[in-house]
């Protein structure tokens, strides 16, 4: 399997949070990533087997949540990606602003949740805080060191864009 394989997900009817997952996925696409978005054309509800399939085939599982909850279909994309990967480093949620809690307790367990403010925090700050999350073992961070470094390199484009999105609303 493709070590550059990502699953981009995104709340069902939040336009901010699907335009940027689509933006990630556009951009990930031209530099080398296979990335697969949820099939929210079928079902905004219920996690269907064509979302499972795409799961199934990634390395990663992303979020970048911009609302203080998540929506049931997400948490289900969540825990479903949490029964393959069984690796919380896997299953990276950044989210907007410190202090919302969008998961459950137990849920949370089972994944790196990020939180950032753009108006208080530098990105880079951020950016360390998610290597460390996701090369938590020395072995496999030499080992996929190069698509790692291709990770960072677009969560970084979804920081920049989130803060670009932060900072025009004003």
């Amino acid at each position: 399997m493709n070590s550059n394989t990502l699953f981009i997900s995104y709340n069902p009817y939040q336009p901010e949070e699907q335009t940027l997952a689509i933006r990630l996925h556009t951009i990930g696409a031209a530099n080398g990533f296979r990335v697969f978005l949820p099939d929210r054309f079928n079902s905004d509800s219920i996690l269907d087997r064509s979302t499972q399939a795409r799961i199934d085939q990634s390395n990663y599982f992303i979020l970048f949540s911009l609302t203080p909850t998540l929506s049931p279909i997400v948490q289900d994309e969540i825990n479903y990606a949490w029964k393959k990967f069984k690796d919380k480093s896997k299953i990276i949620l950044i989210y907007r602003t410190d202090g919302n809690k969008s998961l459950h307790p137990d849920a949370s367990k089972h994944c790196t949740e990020i939180y950032f403010d753009p108006f208080r925090e530098q990105m880079d700050t951020v950016n360390r805080r998610i290597i460390n999350a996701i090369s938590h073992k020395e072995t496999q961070l030499k080992k996929n060191k190069e698509s790692e470094n291709g990770l960072l390199a677009l969560l970084g484009i979804g920081l920049g864009l989130l803060v670009l999105n932060e900072v025009t609303k004003e």
